[in-house]
Order: C-alpha cells, then structure tokens, then sequence
C-alpha cells in the first residue's frame, strides 16, 4: 500500500451523525477538512444550516463556526468515503430484545464504504469507533469492507479498532481533552495512519496511547463501561442500607471510600441509577457476549438488577413521605438522563413516573431541555410544565431526578408558599443541603431518618 506523505492534511469523513459522531466531526473540522454521512436527511439539513439536532454542551458554536467557513460538510452520500484518508464508522449500536448487540448498522455503514472505496486510488483507513462486541473489526467489518471493494485489508485499505469515551452532555470537553486513545490495528498502515492522524490534531497535549489488538480494544471499551455502571449500582446498594440505618448518610460512605486512592470518588454518587445510550446496552451487550464464551457473569447481572429496580425504591419512599401515592400530587423535576443533554433513553426519571402513575398518583414534570422528548415517551398520562416553580405549584411532593443547576436556586420560602406551607422533598439526585429546607420533610436518597 502507499504511504501517505506526512505532510499532507488528512481528509476526514465520519459515517454516523449521533452525539459520537457528530460531537468528534464539529471537533476535528477545527483542524482537517470534515465530510460527515447520514442517511437522516432531515438531520443533515440541520447540519448544513450550522444548527444541532440535539443537545450537547459546545456543540452549537462549534458548527456555526465550522459549518460557515467550509470545514465541515455533511451528506447522505457515501461518495465522500472515496475521497478520504479515514473514515471514521459511528453508527449505533443498540441492543436487540435479547440483549444482544444489534450489527446492523454497523453491516451497511461497512457495505457502504467498501462500495464507495473500490475504484479510488486513495490510500484509505477504516476506523471502528462504534461500540462493539470483541471480534466485530476482524471478523464482520473487516470481511465486508474486502468482499464490497474487491480490496485486501493491509493492502487495498486499512482497518482499525478505535472505540470511543465520550460521555453525554461533556462529549465535546472529552473528544479535546481525552484522557487515553485506544487503539486496535490490522494492519501496520492503519497504524501508522491512525497514530500520525492524532499526532496531528493533539500536538504537544497527545494523550496516552493504548495499543493493542482490536478484540482487546474492543473489550477496553465494554469493560470500562461495565465497570464505571458496576460502580454506580454498588453505592446504590449501599444507599439503600443507609436508609434503614438511623443516622447514616450515603454521602459519607462515599467520600471514606473515594479517599482511598485504589477506589476513587467518581462514579460513587447514590441517586436513582444510570440511564442513557451506552451503560444499559453496554452491561447488557457484555452480559450476552460472556454467556456466549461460556463465562458467569453474574456480578454484571446483579448491576443491571440494582440498576431497573432502583426507580422502585424512589416510588417506596415517596410512599413512605406520603402513606400513600394514590390521588396525591406530585412534581417531577428532570427527565433527561443527565443534565447537558436532552436525552431520555433509559432515563430513571420514566420508569419512576410510570410507577407512580400506576399507584394512582397525579404527576406533572418539568425538564428545561427534554420535554419534547417526554411527551413522545409519555404522552398524556402526566402533566407538562413550562418550569419548575409552575410544575411545583400546589402539589404534595417534589422529586428531583435530574441535577440541572436551575434547580439549585429553588429556596425553602419560595417551595413554602408554592406548595401551600407544607413542603416535602425527595432529593433523589442529592443536589440540596439538607439544611437549606429547615421546615421541610426532606429526604434524600441513601439518607437514614433519624427518626426511623
């Protein structure tokens, strides 16, 4: 194969606009030339005119500025492909309802690009950074590209496994500021191209490299995900052994065991548990793939089992705040999964609504960000609110499930005179000082009433 010149600028083409790859596309288009693919014809339209098509923090400024001056272009043709020097694949991945993880995608992105790639002259690299099961760069991506383009890996293109780290609602600070690259070739060009390719856009602030095989990169990502979610579900265990614990507080188990420098203090705060696009399917994914090598793994479904019935134990306690939820009112503050994002998929906000809405309660919710989103999930069987003071007016009770800093500035007077003088809080997300609400009955997740 050819080598490229070192001194040449790398042309770019990311196929899959979702908050991967739309969020790395805006971001390198500061530095190379940006050709992003989608079949979403309205999403690329979106696109084109410099405007996002969901949420993500920094993500707007950077596609007025990259969109305007050229930098970043996007399409539904995968003619682009022919005339790049990478191409990143970020199509999803979601589960299937057997929990297995869903190739599909990933099948007709790699289709697409071989078709695109054969008759170019063009040295090209095919980089895998959706997430997916050990074994899919070789054995499904790999077969596909060479069947499609009638070319020999190492030969006629490379092939690399690079997954992604991005968190929602920070994917832009994280695809800047990563704190590793990891990466998985097949071949020494893609190497090459891949590691030289980041050099470039890094410069002197190049993170650490982690260079492996590409089953090995790919299990680098689902262990990192199951893990962190592993982290999340344990101090919801130990949250909910607080609340039978007169006196107790979650927070401060937390902080003793995050001092210890071999455990760490992110990913240890008690609340209703993870949602979104990656943790749910990921541990999932990973549980099928170990049943499938023969391996127990069970520490990951008893994560996943703490996880889906956590949303129980927040209706538990606004049961216990109330006696009972049946005709009683209550505001749900937040349904997005996390704050900067206005996505729900696997929001614990829904569930505990559901749940709610069943035993007979009368909710109204408020998010700043995904209401849309809400209503397409939930529709009519709760109420929708334009803020949050009007969303807490007059009701019984008020659960915080997203830590949006607007909800920060909710004052005991305030929450006082909205609900009528007897105010009652279930601070699922703990974002309040127990303190600022004297007058309240107030309870939080992984909080022992010293009552009890």
């Amino acid at each position: 194969m050819m080598a490229r010149e070192e001194t040449d600028e790398p042309r770019i083409a990311i196929v899959g606009l979702g908050y991967v790859g739309l969020s790395t596309a805006a971001c390198l288009a500061s530095k190379f030339h940006v050709t992003g693919i989608d079949l979403d014809l309205a999403k690329i339209g979106l696109i084109g005119k410099g405007r996002a098509p969901f949420l993500e923090k920094g993500l707007q400024p950077l596609l007025e500025a990259h969109v305007r001056n050229g930098m970043l272009q996007c399409t539904t043709n995968y003619s682009a492909a022919s005339d790049s020097d990478i191409v990143f694949i970020t199509v999803g991945t979601p589960s299937s309802k057997s929990g297995e993880i869903d190739l599909s995608q990933v099948r007709s992105a790699s289709q697409s690009i071989g078709e695109a790639i054969a008759g170019s002259n063009r040295p090209t690299t095919v980089v895998v950074k959706s997430t997916v099961i050990p074994g899919t760069t070789r054995s499904v991506v790999k077969p596909i590209l060479e069947q499609s383009s009638g070319r020999t890996s190492g030969e006629g293109f490379g092939i690399c496994s690079n997954p992604e780290f991005l968190r929602e609602g920070q994917a832009i600070e994280d695809t800047l500021n990563p704190s590793r690259i990891v990466i998985g070739p097949i071949d020494q060009f893609s190497r090459d191209q891949v590691l030289s390719f980041y050099r470039k856009f890094y410069g002197a602030q190049m993170p650490p490299v982690v260079e492996t095989s590409p089953e090995t990169a790919e299990l680098i990502k689902y262990s990192s995900n199951a893990f962190l979610a592993t982290k999340i579900s344990f101090i919801n265990l130990i949250a909910r052994m607080c609340e039978k614990i007169p006196g107790s507080d979650v927070n401060d188990v937390a902080r003793g065991m995050g001092l210890d420098p071999r455990i760490g203090s992110l990913f240890l705060q008690a609340g209703p548990g993870f949602g979104g696009s990656c943790f749910p399917k990921d541990v999932q994914a990973l549980v099928d793939y170990a049943k499938r090598l023969g391996v127990d793994p069970s520490i990951l479904e008893s994560t996943l089992k703490v996880n889906e019935t956590q949303p129980d134990n927040v209706v538990s306690q606004a049961e216990k705040m109330l006696n009972r939820v049946d005709g009683k009112k209550i505001a749900v503050l937040g349904l997005a999964f996390n704050p900067n994002t206005d996505d729900i998929r696997e929001s614990r906000a829904i569930p505990v609504i559901r749940k709610l809405v069943s035993k007979g309660a009368m909710v109204g919710a408020y998010d700043p960000m995904a209401m849309d989103g809400a209503k397409r999930e939930l529709g009519p069987i709760i109420t929708y609110s334009t803020n949050a003071k009007a969303c807490v007016k007059g009701t019984d009770l008020v659960i915080i499930m997203t830590a949006w800093p607007e909800f920060m500035d909710l004052s005991n007077d305030e929450l006082t005179r909205l609900m009528g003088g007897r105010v009652r809080i279930l601070d699922a997300r703990r974002i309040y000082d127990p303190a600022r609400f004297p007058n309240a009955e107030f309870t939080a997740i992984g909080l022992g009433n010293p009552h009890d």
